[in-house]
């Protein structure tokens, strides 16, 4: 019943505003028609009508000249304005209480008539703030009735009359209010009203009527309905139990996968490590199962093997694919392979001297170990770790090399000393001899020979030392070019008339820092080599030039130097020589020629020379194809050069009658040289070690003018000796001589720098300037 209730409290609100909604509606025609009906009227400018008592001519018109008119008839007629036919329609609606009624007004009326009601004011007051519309349910006499009310606008068309009292376009002239009686409505509403609830009074006792019936049956089955619920309370408690278990079964199952998961993550990023950590390696490493297949291999064994991916080995036999071959090229056994005793014997081994093959069908030698894999006691299979020994043997065989020319190197070191004192008192006396007057022609040549031959065995001395690298050498900037034409004559009368000489200077100038004497020495031999290798004649073509190298690589020592070089190319027709001539070609005592007809020394002292002028040397032959030497020096880079005036032939020594303090150990030289001086007027003292030179110098002070100095020597060295000199007469000249080796001077601990040397076997004239030179300074 409540329900019913409710509804026809629902429906009852439901009609009222219906009845409202309907009644507005009602209203805003009639306000469209009174509001077409008043554009129509200002559209043509008002309307004319008889004049009358109730028409009367409008006094608010009166400023409009055509306000009233008479018809050729003679019928007087006014201009009645849409606001005043407005209104007048609205009079003669009063007379009908079932319709609506409009009423026009203003806050500003100009007639009386148009003066507001307390809420068509209210209505204007709201129009002035934008509201386009204002309704409302009221009671008037106790009927009811729908209150609307909407504004008018002034337009182009109300200004004729209207513009005179201020108005725009556009304005709020004021509003038409219509107003509908509801009865007009309600009659049939309240009959649909009252059938409504009679409806649902009837459905209402039905229900009443139909609610006790049920109502007994709901008893009877509510007791069945309270057994099923006990029922399904008590599956529902068994089915809560279950799920409950269910979800700490879940719960074990997802910690049991989290688990899993992030002991599976942690084995990856293991295994990643470990990859990363075998690829980092310098070493190849490579595993195999106990069937010799690959089950791992890192970065390096796919880059020393030639293979691009490891899916390329996983899986396959590895001693099948880079084990096969022995070095000598006889199959390798699977039996017999030491990397298989790994997991067959349960022992490591390493092993070197063999080779591994690699894809693309080469070797490499290599040095590999093999030690097994155990898990739990039980071989798995075995790690092999190898590396690519290619550079190593290289490097072996150039230390071996270097080994080789280090000791031949102390050997010429060892013997340059005495070597030289030899050759001083041969070539020495020899000059003298050869300046005595008294020799007839044929002794002078007999002299001559002499003289030759120690010269000869002085160039071979110098030789091995050059070879050695250990002899002093004076470097100043010489043209290349230069130097080539200055030996060129030199070379066409070693080489023969059968052999063509070809020079190609590079234009221009070409300096380096080089001693010319030596640099000339190179020439020779090489050309010297190349005759021999030329029996039957052929070209030696010398050419120079310059090139900007990279990393050039010494054919003998393996060092790089990269840098700005001047190239001396000289190549020959001649036999050539093999691969195997070429890497021992610069070998001290190596030689290809006849006994008798060669020393081995020409190539290794032309290697020593360019090693000491910091440059490196290269071959290049065929059997058949001739030889091509080309030698690299580093190129001077400065605009100076030697002086014209160093060029000149120095000029015959004088003589003097100073007196000289000469210290030096070795007998034979020592008369040498104090035969020379005495010779030229000199007054000589002679001490035999350092201590007897500190002992004479002191003795004689006030009459020695100088000092000539072997730089090692018992007791003292000449250094030594000097220096206590030094400490008694910080003025002293003196002048070093030494045959030993630079190398050697230094190790005794006897500087080369900053003080006057010359080196032995020295010649007289030599001597003699060298002194009077120190003497005049």
């Amino acid at each position: 019943m409540l329900l019913i209730a409710v509804s026809l409290a629902w429906f009852y609100v439901q009609h009222e505003n219906n009845l409202n909604e309907v009644a507005k509606a009602q209203a805003r025609i009639a306000f469209q028609k009174d509001l077409l009906y008043r554009k129509w009227a200002s559209q043509h400018g008002g309307v004319y009508a008889p004049v009358t008592p109730r028409t009367q001519p409008n006094p608010y018109l009166a400023h409009i000249p055509e306000r009233d008119i008479t018809t050729p008839s003679g019928k007087n007629l006014t201009l009645i304005n849409p606001a005043y036919m407005t209104r007048q329609v609205f009079e003669l609606a009063e007379s009908e209480k079932q319709i609506a009624r409009g009423h026009i007004t203003s806050l500003n009326p100009i007639r009386g008539e148009n003066t507001p009601d307390p809420w068509e004011r209210k209505a204007l007051e709201m129009f002035e703030k934008g509201a386009q519309e204002v309704s409302e349910m009221v009671t008037i006499d106790g009927r009811r009735f729908v209150r609307l009310m909407r504004p008018f606008k002034v337009e182009t068309s109300c200004l004729k009359c209207h513009a005179a009292q201020g108005y725009k376009k556009g304005d709020i002239r004021g509003g038409i209010s219509v107003t509908v009686p509801l009865a007009l409505f309600s009659a049939g509403s309240n009959r649909v009203l009252a059938s409504t609830a009679a409806t649902l009074l009837l459905i209402g006792g039905v229900g009443v009527i139909l609610i006790l019936v049920g109502a007994r049956q709901l008893s009877q089955s509510s007791s069945r309905l309270e057994e099923t619920n006990a029922e399904l309370l008590n599956e529902v408690a068994e089915r809560e139990i279950a799920r409950e278990q269910l979800r700490e079964q879940a719960v074990l199952l997802e910690e049991e996968v989290a688990e899993r998961q992030a002991a599976q993550e942690e084995a990856v990023a293991n295994q990643r490590k470990l990859q990363l950590i075998m690829d980092s390696t310098h070493a190849a490493i490579y595993g195999i199962d106990t069937s010799g297949k690959c089950i791992f291999a890192n970065r390096t064994c796919l880059e020393l093997t030639g293979y691009d991916r490891l899916d390329e080995l996983l899986g396959r036999n590895m001693h099948d694919l880079i084990h096969h071959t022995l070095p000598n090229g006889i199959p390798a056994p699977v039996a017999q392979c030491n990397i298989f005793r790994a997991f067959n014997e349960g022992a490591g081994c390493t092993v070197r001297n063999e080779v591994f093959w690699r894809k693309d069908g080469t070797s490499f030698p290599v040095e590999y170990s093999s030690y097994p894999i155990t898990n739990d006691g039980v071989i798995e299979g075995a790690v092999v770790s190898f590396v690519d020994l290619t550079e190593r043997i290289a490097l072996e065989a150039q230390l071996r090399q270097a080994q080789k020319m280090e000791a031949v190197g102390q050997l010429a070191g060892g013997v340059a000393h005495d070597f030289n004192n030899v050759l001083q008192v041969i070539s020495g006396y020899g000059s003298i001899l050869k300046m005595d007057e008294r020799l007839d022609e044929r002794q002078k040549q007999e002299v001559d020979q002499i003289l030759s031959a120690a010269e000869r065995a002085t160039q071979l001395t110098r030789g091995l030392l050059a070879f050695s690298r250990k002899q002093a050498i004076t470097l100043a900037p010489v043209n290349l070019n230069d130097v080539v034409e200055s030996v060129r004559k030199f070379l066409v009368r070693i080489i023969g008339e059968d052999i063509q000489l070809k020079t190609t200077p590079v234009a221009g100038t070409l300096y380096i820092m080089a001693d010319l004497g030596q640099l000339e020495q190179v020439l020779i031999n090489l050309a010297t080599n190349a005759r021999d290798a030329m029996p039957r004649g052929g070209v030696l073509a010398i050419e120079t030039g310059s090139q900007e190298v990279e990393s050039p690589l010494d054919q003998e020592s393996g060092e790089h130097k990269p840098g700005h070089y001047a190239v001396l190319t000289i190549a020959d027709t001649g036999c050539g020589m093999d691969a195997e001539t070429c890497k021992r070609i610069f070998e001290p005592f190596y030689t290809t020629k006849e006994v008798s007809k060669g020393t081995g020394l020409g190539m290794a002292i032309v290697y020593g020379i360019v090693k000491q002028h910091n440059g490196f040397i290269n071959v290049y032959s065929e059997p058949g194809h001739g030889t091509t030497f080309r030698i690299y020096l580093p190129i001077y880079h400065s605009d100076r050069v030697r002086d014209s005036d160093d060029c000149k032939q120095a000029a015959p020594p004088r003589g003097g009658s100073e007196t000289i303090l000469l210290a030096e150990d070795d007998e034979g030289v020592r008369n040498l040289v104090l035969s020379v001086l005495t010779r030229f007027g000199y007054r000589v003292i002679q001490a035999v070690d350092g201590q007897d030179a500190v002992e004479k110098y002191l003795a004689h002070r006030d009459e020695i003018n100088m000092i000539l100095l072997d730089l090692i020597m018992p007791r003292k060295n000449g250094t030594e000796a000097y220096d206590e000199i030094a400490r008694h007469d910080p003025g002293a000249k003196v002048l070093y001589a030494s045959g030993y080796t630079a190398d050697f001077i230094k190790k005794r601990g006897v500087p080369e720098e900053g003080i006057d040397l010359i080196m032995k076997p020295i010649q007289p004239m030599e001597l003699l300037r060298a002194v009077r030179e120190i003497l005049d300074a």
